[in-house]
């Protein structure tokens, strides 16, 4: 009988079960992968017909001492924070942390059942204290989320933010509401329409997030100066400086240093002082468009820091551009 058992235990793919017969009694030891798979087993064995009985009976009983495979502890996050960005093409890119298996694989098929193509960079379970509608705002970003052109949502321990770009007033109005009530969040977006003005709600308590949101507000766009002054010039360059004042508005718990920088044409010390006087410019702007003064600071940094090759056109083009740092207030 004991071969009987191992047979079908080997059959069913448990090869590592060991099966001890003494009398009618088969006792089961070893390591099961979980519980389930160790109720499994014994079933398995209890239901297996002896090969050499006339009428194949299961005469026999189970002792199933079986241990169970010890999960690895989970790690425990904190903050505990779950991101997803969205781009031109509407592939989104998830990352962050869930309470379970079962929750992750809930959250990565809404994922696949909203867009086109899903990356799953790194969602993990991990313990932690997320507020305890998590999966519920995190499919409501989901959701939101697509109807964006482009955009990111962040969430932090009891945060939300969503960010980005539509074509229709409709759209963000009824994202920001969605934000402004989420139950048991702080939540907050700051969402972009071409040619309306910016309305944003909630405030961002995070300065990851406040840099994300300020950094994804200019990629691809400029603060355009006038050729060797600290003039602005430009509808485009007002836009963005309109769009980050709004969101530098809902950054109020922290510090915003405005860099400039040159290319190397010129003098240092020439470009030195260019780079501080259009800082200080953009400084003046965002406080009268209702930036706290105090919260704000003017670093000139002349050509010492390039991202281009100052001798290219379009080097020294990536090199003149102002810099937004943010930071905890003191």
């Amino acid at each position: 009988m004991g071969d009987d058992i191992r047979n079908a235990l080997t059959g069913a793919g448990y090869t590592q079960t060991q099966v001890d017969m003494s009398g009618n009694v088969a006792t089961l030891t070893g390591e099961a992968a979980s519980e389930k798979t160790k109720n499994e087993i014994g079933t398995l064995a209890a239901n297996t017909k002896c090969s050499k009985c006339a009428d194949k009976k299961t005469w026999h009983e189970v002792k199933n001492d079986m241990t169970v495979k010890k999960a690895p502890a989970l790690p425990t996050q904190s903050p505990y924070t779950f991101s997803a960005i969205k781009d031109e093409s509407g592939r989104v890119v998830l990352n962050g942390w869930v309470q379970s298996q079962e929750q992750r694989d809930r959250v990565l098929a809404r994922a696949k059942s909203a867009y086109s193509s899903v990356i799953d960079r790194k969602v993990r379970v991990a313990n932690g204290a997320p507020n305890a509608n998590w999966e519920n705002v995190l499919n409501q970003n989901i959701d939101d989320l697509k109807l964006l052109d482009v955009g990111r949502f962040t969430m932090e321990d009891a945060s939300s933010v969503i960010s980005g770009r539509t074509t229709t007033s409709d759209v963000r109005d009824a994202i920001n509401s969605r934000a402004a009530s989420l139950t048991g969040y702080n939540g907050a977006a700051s969402i972009t329409v071409p040619d309306a003005a910016n309305v944003n709600v909630g405030e961002i308590q995070s300065v990851q997030i406040c840099q994300s949101l300020l950094d994804d507000l200019k990629r691809g766009k400029k603060i355009n100066f006038a050729y060797d002054k600290a003039e602005i010039r430009g509808a485009e360059s007002f836009d963005l400086l309109n769009a980050l004042a709004s969101a530098a508005k809902q950054c109020s718990s922290f510090q915003i240093n405005i860099e400039g920088h040159t290319d190397a044409d010129g003098s240092e010390d020439y470009n030195q002082r260019l780079s501080e006087a259009r800082a200080n410019l953009v400084v003046a702007y965002l406080s009268e468009n209702g930036v706290e003064r105090n919260r704000m600071t003017a670093t000139g940094v002349g050509e010492a820091r390039p991202i281009g090759d100052n001798s290219t056109d379009a080097g020294k083009a990536q090199n003149r551009r102002i810099e937004f740092i943010v930071t905890q207030s003191e």
